[in-house]
Protein backbone atom coordinates (compact mmCIF):
# COMPACT_ATOMS: atom_id res chain seq x y z
CA UNK A 1 0.00 0.00 0.00
CA UNK A 2 2.98 2.34 0.66
CA UNK A 3 3.49 2.43 -3.40
CA UNK A 4 0.54 4.35 -3.80
CA UNK A 5 0.74 7.33 -1.99
CA UNK A 6 2.30 10.05 -4.47
CA UNK A 7 5.89 9.83 -4.20
CA UNK A 8 8.04 13.49 -5.88
CA UNK A 9 8.91 11.09 -8.36
CA UNK A 10 5.62 10.18 -9.21
CA UNK A 11 4.09 14.16 -9.16
CA UNK A 12 7.38 15.23 -11.46
CA UNK A 13 6.49 12.77 -14.01
CA UNK A 14 2.91 13.54 -14.11
CA UNK A 15 4.03 17.42 -13.74
CA UNK A 16 5.96 16.74 -16.84
CA UNK A 17 3.16 14.82 -18.53
CA UNK A 18 0.70 17.73 -18.45
CA UNK A 19 3.48 20.14 -20.17
CA UNK A 20 2.51 23.60 -17.85
CA UNK A 21 3.86 26.51 -18.03
CA UNK A 22 5.96 27.64 -14.55
CA UNK A 23 2.45 29.75 -12.66
CA UNK A 24 0.46 26.72 -13.67
CA UNK A 25 2.72 24.19 -12.10
CA UNK A 26 2.89 26.30 -9.20
CA UNK A 27 -0.73 26.27 -8.86
CA UNK A 28 -1.13 22.64 -9.59
CA UNK A 29 1.59 21.59 -6.45
CA UNK A 30 -0.47 24.28 -3.98
CA UNK A 31 -3.51 22.49 -5.10
CA UNK A 32 -1.82 19.10 -4.72
CA UNK A 33 -1.11 20.28 -1.61
CA UNK A 34 -3.47 21.45 -0.24
CA UNK A 35 -6.05 18.73 -1.36
CA UNK A 36 -4.51 16.19 -2.00
CA UNK A 37 -2.16 15.89 1.72
CA UNK A 38 -3.69 12.62 2.45
CA UNK A 39 -2.31 10.58 -0.55
CA UNK A 40 1.14 11.90 -0.26
CA UNK A 41 4.00 9.85 0.68
CA UNK A 42 3.89 10.25 4.69
CA UNK A 43 7.55 12.03 4.40
CA UNK A 44 5.56 14.96 2.80
CA UNK A 45 2.74 15.67 4.42
CA UNK A 46 4.28 17.96 7.23
CA UNK A 47 6.69 19.89 5.02
CA UNK A 48 5.82 21.58 1.88
CA UNK A 49 9.28 22.74 1.06
CA UNK A 50 10.78 19.12 1.25
CA UNK A 51 7.65 18.07 -1.29
CA UNK A 52 8.46 20.76 -3.49
CA UNK A 53 11.82 20.48 -3.59
CA UNK A 54 12.07 16.80 -3.73
CA UNK A 55 9.82 17.38 -6.93
CA UNK A 56 11.79 19.92 -8.61
CA UNK A 57 15.21 17.67 -8.09
CA UNK A 58 13.54 14.83 -9.51
CA UNK A 59 12.16 17.22 -12.60
CA UNK A 60 15.62 18.68 -13.06
CA UNK A 61 16.68 14.79 -13.36
CA UNK A 62 14.04 13.57 -15.84
CA UNK A 63 14.68 16.22 -17.92
CA UNK A 64 18.77 16.02 -18.33
CA UNK A 65 18.72 12.60 -17.25
CA UNK A 66 21.31 11.47 -19.70
CA UNK A 67 24.03 14.30 -18.59
CA UNK A 68 23.10 13.54 -14.80
CA UNK A 69 23.76 9.51 -15.91
CA UNK A 70 27.14 10.70 -17.10
CA UNK A 71 27.95 12.30 -13.88
CA UNK A 72 27.22 10.34 -11.39
CA UNK A 73 30.50 8.86 -10.14
CA UNK A 74 31.48 12.44 -9.44
CA UNK A 75 27.94 13.17 -7.91
CA UNK A 76 28.28 9.86 -5.64
CA UNK A 77 31.73 11.00 -4.42
CA UNK A 78 30.41 14.29 -3.58
CA UNK A 79 27.08 12.96 -1.76
CA UNK A 80 29.85 10.42 0.46
CA UNK A 81 31.81 14.07 1.37
CA UNK A 82 28.21 15.46 2.91
CA UNK A 83 27.26 12.14 4.74
CA UNK A 84 24.52 11.55 2.22
CA UNK A 85 23.51 8.89 0.31
CA UNK A 86 22.10 8.06 -3.83
CA UNK A 87 19.76 5.52 -4.20
CA UNK A 88 20.46 4.01 -7.73
CA UNK A 89 17.15 2.15 -8.07
CA UNK A 90 16.16 5.59 -7.49
CA UNK A 91 17.65 6.38 -11.15
CA UNK A 92 16.52 3.15 -12.98
CA UNK A 93 13.31 1.80 -13.47
CA UNK A 94 11.86 4.90 -11.99
CA UNK A 95 8.02 4.25 -14.51
CA UNK A 96 7.43 0.66 -14.04
CA UNK A 97 5.29 0.90 -10.83
CA UNK A 98 1.71 0.06 -12.47
CA UNK A 99 0.08 2.59 -10.03
CA UNK A 100 1.87 5.22 -11.98
CA UNK A 101 -1.13 5.12 -14.32
CA UNK A 102 -3.72 6.12 -11.47
CA UNK A 103 -2.06 8.49 -9.59
CA UNK A 104 -1.59 10.21 -13.48
CA UNK A 105 -5.27 9.62 -13.78
CA UNK A 106 -6.45 11.40 -10.61
CA UNK A 107 -3.86 14.43 -10.81
CA UNK A 108 -4.81 14.85 -14.48
CA UNK A 109 -8.59 14.93 -13.91
CA UNK A 110 -8.39 16.92 -10.83
CA UNK A 111 -5.76 19.55 -11.96
CA UNK A 112 -5.44 19.42 -15.71
CA UNK A 113 -8.03 20.61 -18.45
CA UNK A 114 -9.94 17.48 -18.98
CA UNK A 115 -12.26 15.54 -16.92
CA UNK A 116 -11.32 11.97 -17.64
CA UNK A 117 -8.49 9.87 -18.98
CA UNK A 118 -9.52 7.31 -21.90
CA UNK A 119 -7.11 4.20 -22.96
CA UNK A 120 -8.19 0.76 -24.02
CA UNK A 121 -6.85 -2.21 -21.71
CA UNK A 122 -5.06 -4.24 -23.47
CA UNK A 123 -2.71 -0.97 -23.79
CA UNK A 124 -2.84 -0.39 -20.09
CA UNK A 125 -1.67 -3.70 -19.82
CA UNK A 126 0.85 -3.67 -22.40
CA UNK A 127 2.14 -0.30 -21.20
CA UNK A 128 3.53 -2.27 -17.56
CA UNK A 129 4.41 -5.12 -19.49
CA UNK A 130 1.31 -7.54 -18.98
CA UNK A 131 -0.23 -9.39 -21.80
CA UNK A 132 -3.40 -10.51 -20.13
CA UNK A 133 -5.32 -9.79 -17.60
CA UNK A 134 -4.60 -11.82 -14.34
CA UNK A 135 -6.81 -12.05 -11.62
CA UNK A 136 -4.00 -10.19 -9.10
CA UNK A 137 -4.14 -7.85 -11.84
CA UNK A 138 -7.50 -6.91 -11.93
CA UNK A 139 -7.40 -7.23 -8.06
CA UNK A 140 -4.73 -4.44 -8.28
CA UNK A 141 -6.40 -2.62 -10.33
CA UNK A 142 -9.44 -2.39 -8.70
CA UNK A 143 -7.74 -1.77 -5.59
CA UNK A 144 -6.16 1.16 -7.22
CA UNK A 145 -9.88 2.62 -8.20
CA UNK A 146 -11.09 2.44 -5.00
CA UNK A 147 -7.52 4.08 -3.47
CA UNK A 148 -7.56 6.74 -5.85
CA UNK A 149 -11.27 7.10 -5.80
CA UNK A 150 -11.66 6.52 -9.77
CA UNK A 151 -14.47 5.16 -11.59
CA UNK A 152 -14.29 2.74 -14.94
CA UNK A 153 -16.64 3.74 -17.96
CA UNK A 154 -16.95 1.91 -21.39
CA UNK A 155 -17.72 4.90 -24.04
CA UNK A 156 -21.30 5.80 -23.31
CA UNK A 157 -20.46 6.67 -20.01
CA UNK A 158 -22.30 3.20 -18.92
CA UNK A 159 -20.28 2.04 -15.54
CA UNK A 160 -17.52 -1.16 -16.47
CA UNK A 161 -16.05 -3.92 -14.09
CA UNK A 162 -12.55 -4.09 -15.04
CA UNK A 163 -13.14 -7.48 -14.83
CA UNK A 164 -15.28 -8.81 -17.41
CA UNK A 165 -14.95 -5.79 -20.13
CA UNK A 166 -13.83 -6.77 -23.21
CA UNK A 167 -10.16 -6.61 -23.26
CA UNK A 168 -10.15 -4.33 -26.58
CA UNK A 169 -12.77 -1.89 -25.03
CA UNK A 170 -11.94 2.20 -24.41
CA UNK A 171 -11.99 2.15 -20.86
CA UNK A 172 -12.51 6.15 -19.41
CA UNK A 173 -11.34 6.70 -15.91
CA UNK A 174 -13.45 9.78 -13.37
CA UNK A 175 -12.60 10.58 -10.51
CA UNK A 176 -16.14 10.22 -8.27
CA UNK A 177 -17.28 13.02 -6.52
Amino acid sequence: MYGLFYSAIDIAFILQDLKLGCREESKVLDSIWENEKSLLSEQYRDNKRKFLLDIYQWSHYILDKDAIDKELVAIQRDLKHSDRTLQLEQLSGYFSDFDIFFKSCRIKILYGSKSYVKIKLRTLLERYGYKRRSSLIVQYIKHCLTFYNLQVAVRGGDICDIETVGIDEMLMFRVIS
